[in-house]
């Protein structure tokens, strides 16, 4: 199918419907469920050293018993690092202990213990690495099978300074290195996301023009009074499969649609479609699309009148 260009220059819906139908989704696998922070196939794939190379875990009767007592010993010490994580004075020193301990298994298991209990949802074998900054932890919901890389930060908005603030990061997925998230006018992240290094998500930001008085010269500045200030605020949405190139920026008001692909140093202001490729350096524009190289036999066969996936 030909492109063909709409008065706004952009590809028409029929290009769009031609490539949505193009790629195979694979279902979702279930992602593990339960009160604790690691499953039993995580823990099996752990003590098996299978993890990395993600081989078949071997489910026999005596590696599922040495799976269940290390189960009911992880029960008694997620249940004590909880419980020391919701004591006051106790859960500062908690918090530094899970910043600041080594990358390696307890380290994983000490920040996941602590975080489960500040987030509103976190989800099962969730990694999370060492140097993560978590503002608005109650505004906060993580899916299951994600790893927030080193020196993250995520800002959904500090309830005792007046500011609102949701994210929702799906299951499955990846936010790389000295990435910057900022929830305060709501991030919604589906399943299989990938934000590479050094990108930053703004859902609210500093504006130069002031709203309500267009004349009035305004400051960039926080600290500024906010009379003094013009902020915007505007969710953003990130599309499952959908990839935020290194030292990317997303402004807010952005919703990037399934499968589509940011380039590295892209500013994304606006909406694309499913499967687009946003290219930069600098503001976004489409430049074509995401394609599969070949087709997928598990695709119906479109001759037959069979339709593409969800």
């Amino acid at each position: 199918m030909s492109s063909v260009a709409n008065n706004t220059g952009r590809p028409s819906i029929s290009e769009a419907e031609e490539v949505r139908q193009s790629w195979y989704v694979a279902p979702k696998p279930p992602p593990p469920q339960g009160w604790l922070v690691f499953s039993e196939e995580l823990i099996l794939r752990v003590l098996q050293g299978r993890y990395v190379k993600q081989l078949p875990v071997s489910m026999s009767l005596p590696w599922r018993l040495l799976g269940m007592i290390v189960r009911l010993v992880l029960a008694v010490g997620q249940f004590v690092l909880m419980f020391l994580s919701m004591v006051p004075v106790l859960s500062a020193l908690m918090e530094m202990a899970a910043v600041h301990f080594r990358r390696g298994v307890v380290g994983f298991f000490l920040r996941s213990c602590y975080w489960k209990t500040k987030l509103r949802c976190l989800g099962q074998d969730t990694l999370i690495e060492r140097g993560i900054e978590i503002w608005g932890a109650r505004n906060i919901e993580i899916g299951a099978c994600c790893h927030l890389d080193t020196l993250v930060r995520l800002a959904a908005g500090e309830g005792r300074y007046g500011q609102g603030g949701r994210m929702v990061i799906g299951d499955y997925s990846h936010i790389g290195p000295r990435c910057h998230v900022a929830g305060r006018g709501g991030v919604e992240i589906g399943d299989f996301v990938v934000i590479e290094a050094g990108a930053h998500v703004y859902s609210a930001t500093n504006m130069f023009v002031h709203a309500e008085h267009p004349g009035q010269l305004v400051s960039f500045s926080h600290t500024a009074p906010r009379s003094f200030q013009s902020t915007l605020e505007a969710p953003v949405v990130l599309g499952d499969y959908s990839m935020v190139g290194f030292g990317s920026i997303v402004m807010p008001g952005a919703s990037i649609g399934m499968g589509a692909i940011v380039h590295p140093h892209t500013q994304v202001i606006g909406a694309y479609p499913a499967f687009a490729n946003i290219t930069g350096p600098g503001r976004s524009r489409q430049n074509g699309w995401r394609r599969p190289s070949r087709r997928d036999p598990r695709l119906p066969d479109t001759a037959s009148g069979g339709g593409g996936q969800d």
